[in-house]
């Protein structure tokens, strides 16, 4: 599935290439096929940043590191976090578990949008 993923995002095949992406990764889990599942969810990751679904990307990202370093490649998670930071740079907070997409969210580093998500972070903690 990842290998028909790359093709169909190589011959332009969008919509398809997301779906077998998705499809791959879900597969790799259900099997328990942990490198794999990192794999895919690196390449989705580059997939998904590049068709300007930044939320999405940095989530598959995240998932792939916590897979490589769970697989035991550390060497290659450790890579994964560098090519997060030269493709997120300095735009990313992290206000919660990497596996719930909704509690992520990329903002541009100004104090007062720092702030307001410190704030967001404190008000979800008091309830």
């Amino acid at each position: 599935l990842l290998l028909e993923a790359e093709r169909e995002c190589i011959l332009g095949e969008i919509d398809r290439a997301e779906s077998l992406y998705v499809r791959s990764i879900q597969s790799a889990n259900e099997h328990g096929f942990i490198h794999e599942e990192a794999i895919a969810s690196e390449l989705a990751g580059f997939f998904f940043h590049k068709r300007g679904h930044r939320t999405k990307s940095y989530s598959l990202f995240m998932k792939s590191i916590e897979l490589y370093k769970k697989w035991g490649a550390l060497p290659v998670a450790r890579r994964v976090e560098s090519t997060m930071q030269s493709l997120f740079g300095s735009d990313l907070i992290q206000l919660g578990p990497t596996d719930d997409m909704a509690s992520i969210i990329l903002v541009k580093q100004t104090p007062s949008k720092r702030r307001k998500s410190k704030e967001l972070e404190l008000d979800d903690a008091e309830v």
